[in-house]
């Protein structure tokens, strides 16, 4: 049995030693009262530490994981899980992020992987493994043409070739750039170049900058004492025995390590225990991140722990690993040494429990955690009066429903133990036992109330040298509390329930965008302030279907690139319940508008409205009091500027006919004030040649009147 006979060499030395040291011919004075202690063994309940103290939740860790930092945390990643990458260097170079993400503070078995971007999944084509090529691409909406993935298990030996070809460090102009240096040797790596790309779908695409990079796969590799081999594993106990013997800061040797780390606990964690829907899992594994920060190395380990029902005990100055099953007693004993033993049945009250609450890492969802349905410790409820004592345990390292259901159990029925036998010591006989042990008590009358099977909770073996307590010389001072095999006992046609687990759909709802755009221009949207008008384009347009903070809209002149507009307040609207806006612009151009939907969730495609031309219209009067007169081969005509103050200038045309569509202008426009004549002579005309002349008025914007009532006169004119 791997729980007992764990002193009997330490013991015998103990025995030798303190005989030694002690000096039998030593004055009896000095002795009488003398207990030497030694191969103290203790089991550390870890469900206890899990529900009475608070520890980080798996998203904890993700989200303090995914933070930049100078100095990212060292984290080991256990089994087949998803591993959240931190940034580690993020060079930007025009629209292209050249990122390197931590995964594993050690290399990784990782045959094949899955990388997930925002909580999305990325469909890759090429081979990311080779850091000296083009690596793997995005083949998926929206990161196809986008995205480029290199990723290392932990040999690499210099950056992506591309990131120091494209990205590298230049002394005095590019000193952020990526050196060949730049290795996080031994660490699983991911890079990432990432492309910005188009604006309007850039909000869809990259939420987030950087990006939340998150890699499933199977990651480190453990040592397995049974066969002496490093593979990957997802054993428990194997899993648990690395992040001791590795511990970045304080790690145990393998010799401090107790024997049950090397065979027992690992066998009993890889047996197969049987599903409701007839298939098998192994008892015990693990799944997850474990972060190591400040703190003693069990403490970071409990959640790890208890994710597998197990317990940590101490054996003298050993650490070793209780597996989650009922262990047969080792021994029976009929008798108890000491006269202040007590026989306390009922625990505090604070540490009554009689519904557990446990949640759990679940594949299904992304390996985001899922909870079990509440489950009621039975008959705990009516022992405790009717008063609800609800406690939640997180089991952030276990990836499988059905094994946090029998962890739920064990744990409850475990918390709920009230029996309990302190104060006294066990007889010589018991010398073997050790934390986690088990043992009969079956007592004589009016003790045999007591019987029954008992975990040893601690267990303090010590030598009476002179034997002078009861004539015992060896006497092991212990806790024992009540157990029995109904704490493991787990039947899945009874005690597995039903688990629906919806499908993780990372995919993004997508902001819809607004209507389509409707344009007005013309005197109805102009700008009249009094002096010149300011022309504009009014927009319009049904509001998105989404949930929007506000539309923004940009527009362009003659196809050039976009401006940016401004945005507008989402409760915005017309009479008609539009959304609107206006636009200042210029006369005789061409304007194109387009508007998306902003919301907290990203912006929706943009909609466009091309060709738009603005219109100032202005009634103008015509010029007055035409007159025409004939000279030798010239005729001058005159016309006098209207009293309009939207009058700029006027033109004068002539024709051989009295028919203005005829006309043609004499020059430009000729800019005058209100009420002013002006005169053009026309010359080079031939004898005797008659002329029409016709005037308009010209305001801004291009603006014109209507045309005058023709003048007319003939060259050289008869005397």
């Amino acid at each position: 049995m791997p729980f007992v006979s764990a002193l009997i060499a330490s013991a015998t030395t103990a025995l030798t030693s303190a005989a030694t040291a002690l000096g039998f011919g030593a004055a009896a004075g000095t002795i009488a009262s003398s207990i030497v202690q030694f191969g103290v063994s203790a089991l550390i309940n870890a469900a206890f530490t899990a529900v009475f103290g608070k520890k980080p939740t798996a998203q904890d860790t993700a989200r303090e994981l995914a933070q930049q930092t100078t100095e990212p945390a060292v984290r080991f990643v256990y089994g087949l899980t998803r591993a959240t990458g931190t940034p580690a260097g993020l060079p930007v170079k025009g629209e292209y992020i050249y990122g390197a993400w931590i995964l594993n503070s050690r290399a990784s078995a990782l045959p094949n992987f899955t990388l997930h971007l925002d909580k999305r999944e990325v469909i890759l084509s090429g081979d990311a493994f080779d850091l000296s090529g083009p690596g793997a691409t995005a083949t998926n909406d929206p990161f196809n043409g986008h995205l480029n993935v290199w990723i290392s298990r932990g040999d690499h030996t210099a950056p992506p070739a591309l990131f120091l070809s494209e990205a590298g460090y230049a002394a005095g102009t590019d000193e952020d750039g990526w050196k060949a240096s730049d290795i996080w040797s031994g660490l699983t790596v991911v890079w990432l170049k990432i492309k910005a790309g188009d604006p309007g779908k850039r909000q869809e695409r990259w939420p987030a900058s950087p990006p939340l990079v998150e890699v499933e796969g199977k990651f480190s590799l453990v040592f397995d004492p049974r066969t002496g081999t490093t593979a990957w594993s997802d054993n428990h106990a194997l899993c648990v025995r690395d992040a001791l013997v590795n511990h970045p800061v304080r790690s145990y040797q393998p010799d401090q390590l107790h024997e049950s780390f090397d065979a027992y606990g690992p066998n009993v964690c890889d047996e197969q225990v049987a599903k409701k829907d007839g298939t098998t899992e192994p008892r015990y594994i693990a799944a997850g991140t474990v972060r190591f920060d400040d703190g003693e190395i069990e403490d970071q380990l409990n959640p790890l722990m208890v994710s597998g029902a197990a317990d940590f005990i101490r054996v003298g100055g050993t650490l070793g690993y209780a597996p989650g099953e009922y262990r047969a007693p080792a021994l029976t004993l009929d008798y108890l040494l000491g006269d202040g033993i007590e026989f306390p049945d009922m625990l505090p009250g604070a540490e009554l429990v009689n519904q557990l609450r446990v949640s759990y890492l679940a594949p299904e969802r992304g390996y985001e955690t899922a909870d079990l349905q509440p489950w009621n410790i039975p008959d705990a409820l009516t022992e405790d009066g009717g008063v609800p004592t609800v406690k939640t345990l997180d089991l952030p390292f276990c990836s499988s429903a059905t094994q946090a259901m029998r962890v739920r159990k064990i744990a409850g029925l475990r918390l709920r133990r009230q029996s309990r036998i302190t104060g006294g010591s066990l007889p010589p006989e018991a010398f073997d036992l050790i934390g986690g042990s088990t043992v009969s008590i079956a007592l004589p009358a009016p003790y045999n109330a007591l019987d029954g099977v008992y975990e040893v909770e601690g267990i303090h073996p010590g030598l009476d040298p002179l034997g002078e307590n009861e004539g015992v010389a060896l006497r092991m001072p212990a806790a024992l509390v009540g157990h029995g095999a109904e704490v493991y006992a787990y039947d899945p046609q009874v005690d597995e329930e039903e688990v629906y687990h919806e499908p993780y759909d990372g995919t993004r709802a997508a902001t819809q965008p607004p209507g389509a755009i409707a344009v007005t221009v013309g005197d109805g949207v102009n700008m009249e302030t009094g002096g010149p008008i300011i022309p504009r384009i009014r927009f319009a347009f049904d509001p998105s279907p989404s949930i929007v903070l506000s539309y923004e809209y940009e527009y362009r002149l003659g196809g050039g690139a976009y401006t940016t507009g401004g945005f507008i307040d989402r409760d915005v609207r017309d009479a008609a319940g539009k959304v609107f806006g206006f636009i200042n612009v210029t006369t005789g151009a061409t304007y194109d508008i387009r508007v998306r939907a902003i919301s907290s969730g990203g912006a929706s495609d943009w909609v466009e409205v091309t060709g738009v031309i603005p219109a100032v219209t202005i009634n103008l009067d015509i010029p007055v009091d035409g007159a025409a007169t004939g000279s030798s081969n010239s005729i001058t005509a005159s016309f006098t500027a209207p009293n309009d103050p939207e009058f700029r200038a006027m033109e004068i045309f002539g024709s051989d006919t009295d028919d203005v569509n005829a006309a043609t202008a004499l020059g430009p426009p000729i800019y005058t004030a209100q009420n002013s004549r002006v005169n053009v002579t026309e010359s080079g005309l031939a004898d005797n040649q008659r002329r029409y002349y016709f005037a308009r008025s010209r305001g801004d914007y291009t603006n014109v009147s209507a045309f005058t009532a023709s003048v007319t006169a003939v060259t050289n004119p008869s005397v």
